[in-house]
């Protein structure tokens, strides 16, 4: 429960440190489009409303230079936008503009109205200023805020959509390590609670001493040696897999000592376990990696093979074959079996720990395991030193 909630508080942070950078992005690039587009739009109201001033302006000037008639009434009737003409005095001529203008200003803005003054008729015609006035500024300025925080807001939905599925695949290992954490937890508890529960029981036993009592004790201290040999290995570092070795193993006499414990596990289930030494095989191994590595190939033999089956073990130059008639690897699993806590089958119990050490040793010391595997019909590792 609690790795659950580390998982849950770890993908909301991932969330809101992704919406919150991407947020104050997305805000960073929308004001700036804001500015350049407001400014763009009264740069070219400005243009536009100086270009149609100067223009009246010449116009004027040239009716009052030549004398020839030029209708101030008929311009502000006509005029696209409001206007109007006002002599020296800021009184109008004639204008349809109803409120009252700063002739201080050259370019204004009051309310939703922009206000632009010329003076560049010089009292031609009785003309000192021409106003005018364009209408629906901030009408457009809202429209674009409004525009622009909508966008943001899609945006934003779009990347929390996105953001939540990354972050549902960023979290995806850690819930696959944690479901393989549990069932760790869970098998182990069952795996020691086995040999613990035949000690307890052949301790308590009326006859202790008896052969059949013996050995129950026997293959209990032995099953829990070999988990904690397991665990322990594992707890070393990268660097001690592959301690420095002086001297070459004889693999064959090791391979005798573990078969002593190993087949009385294979005679519990009716196993057939048989060893075929065709050749001597010497190796420069660590004994403990070495012990680890075979161990556990032979005990899954062992453990994943059926009730009467058998295992044949052969070593030939250079080789080590270890065949099972066991319930065999689906071949979509082949390429996980060598995963930490990973397991193929939940049909008998493990830790999912012995190929993930098997691979470790034969990875340190340079070692190639295959694997030939069909369901049902069993599984077939080869080591090549």
């Amino acid at each position: 429960m609690y790795l659950i909630k580390e998982e849950k508080r770890t993908l909301y942070q991932f969330l809101a440190l992704y919406l919150s950078s991407s947020f104050i992005l997305f805000a960073i690039i929308a004001y700036l489009f804001y500015e350049k587009e407001s400014q763009y739009f009264y740069e070219q109201s400005r243009t536009q409303m100086q270009i149609e001033a100067s223009r009246l302006s010449s116009k004027i000037i040239h009716a009052h230079m030549t004398k020839s008639k030029f209708s101030l009434d008929w311009v502000v009737k006509h005029f696209s936008d409001k206007i109007g003409f006002y002599d020296d005095k800021n009184q109008a001529i004639s204008s349809n503009i109803k409120e009252k203008i700063d002739f201080s200003k050259q370019l204004y803005q009051k309310g939703n109205r922009l206000i632009l003054v010329d003076k560049s008729s010089f009292g031609h015609l009785g003309v000192t200023s021409i106003v005018i006035e364009k209408d629906g500024v901030a009408t457009f300025v809202k429209n674009l805020q409004f525009k622009i925080l909508l966008a943001l807001f899609f945006i934003y939905i779009f990347l929390a959509i996105i953001g939540y599925f990354l972050a549902k695949l960023f979290i995806k290992p850690i819930q696959q390590k944690r479901i393989q954490l549990d069932n760790f937890i869970k098998d182990s508890t069952h795996e020691l609670n086995t040999p613990i529960t035949a000690l307890m029981l052949s301790v308590n036993a009326p006859k202790v001493e008896s052969p059949k009592n013996l050995e129950r004790i026997c293959l209990s201290a032995a099953r829990l040696s070999a988990i904690h040999k397991d665990l322990s290995y594992l707890m070393l570092d990268a660097e001690t897999v592959k301690p420095k070795v002086e001297e070459k193993l004889f693999l064959n006499d090791i391979i005798k000592e573990e078969l002593i414990y190993l087949s009385l596990l294979a005679e519990k289930k009716k196993i057939n376990l048989s060893v075929e030494y065709k050749d001597d095989i010497y190796f420069k191994i660590d004994k403990e990696s070495f012990v680890r590595l075979i161990h556990n190939l032979i005990s899954n033999a062992i453990k994943y093979n059926t009730v009467g089956g058998s295992i044949d073990i052969t070593l030939e130059k250079n080789s080590i074959t270890i065949k099972d008639t066991g319930i065999g690897i689906a071949k979509e699993h082949q390429k996980e079996i060598y995963e930490r806590f990973y397991r193929a089958t939940n049909q008998v119990g493990g830790f999912g720990l012995g190929l993930n050490i098997v691979h470790k040793v034969c990875e340190a010391y340079g070692i190639d395991i295959s694997l030939t595997s069909k369901v049902n019909e069993g599984s077939t590792f080869v080591l090549t030193l």
